[in-house]
């Protein structure tokens, strides 16, 4: 599709330079609203071959002081008093080719524009499909975009009990420790307090061994004086 259009273009460039007048030969032309004779020679005693009208193309084929030597379209050569001859093209000949060049670029524009029809259509279909591509993808974006708030609320949700988390484990740490302090703690007052039972235990059995060693002392000293007492009241009786 795209080498028919270069190829149009190409067209239309190549009718607008056949347009143009070629540059291998001078042309020259009638001036207007004048009937002009071409002469056989270079001035006014030669013979009149022929008359031209206004705007009549003739090619320059020699320039004189005052006359000029040229060839009509037929081929007829003469000579023609060059003040009478403009290089300007007339206006009414830059009409028609104006016209038939309008006319070249309209066919041409509307072969162009029938030839891209099919172009347009498919790029009209192309850009359909990339509009609802693009709907898509900003829907799949949109979705994504909240995926991403949720993932990241649950992952502050996460974050927040993972610190509650790390903070009941340094309190369970710091209840632990302490609870190791206070076993170490009762352990050690399990062992002065068994240590003080067995020393009150001495100290009880002691004393009973006091009390009782006394308690046989008085029995014996007791015992003693009344054996004593009794004896002498004996010797008395006698």
């Amino acid at each position: 599709m795209k080498k028919r259009v270069i190829g149009y273009l190409g067209f239309v460039l190549l009718l607008f330079f056949l347009c143009l007048p070629p540059v291998s030969a001078e042309t020259g032309y009638v001036s207007d609203m004048l009937l002009l004779t071409l002469r056989s020679g270079p001035g006014s005693e030669f013979t009149v071959l022929k008359t031209l009208t206004s705007n009549t193309p003739v090619e320059i084929l020699e320039k004189g002081e005052h006359y000029f030597k040229v060839s009509t379209n037929d081929g007829q050569e003469g000579w023609v008093q060059k003040q009478y001859i403009t290089f300007d093209l007339p206006s009414n000949l830059v009409i028609a080719r104006m016209k038939k060049r309008i006319g070249e670029l309209e066919a041409a524009n509307k072969n162009l524009v029938e030839s891209q029809s099919p172009l347009m259509e498919s790029m009209e279909t192309k850009k359909k499909r990339y509009e609802e591509r693009i709907a898509m993808l900003d829907t799949s974006l949109k979705q994504a975009i909240k995926e991403k708030n949720g993932l990241a609320s649950t992952l502050d949700q996460i974050r927040k009990k993972h610190e509650q988390f790390l903070k009941q484990s340094a309190d369970t740490v710091r209840i632990v420790d302490e609870n190791r302090t206070l076993k170490e703690e009762n352990t050690r007052l399990s062992t002065e307090l068994a240590r003080l039972e067995e020393e009150g235990n001495d100290f009880l059995k002691t004393a009973m061994m006091k009390w009782f060693l006394a308690g046989a002392g008085v029995l014996i000293g007791g015992w003693l004086i009344g054996r004593s007492v009794g004896g002498g009241r004996r010797s008395y009786s006698l």
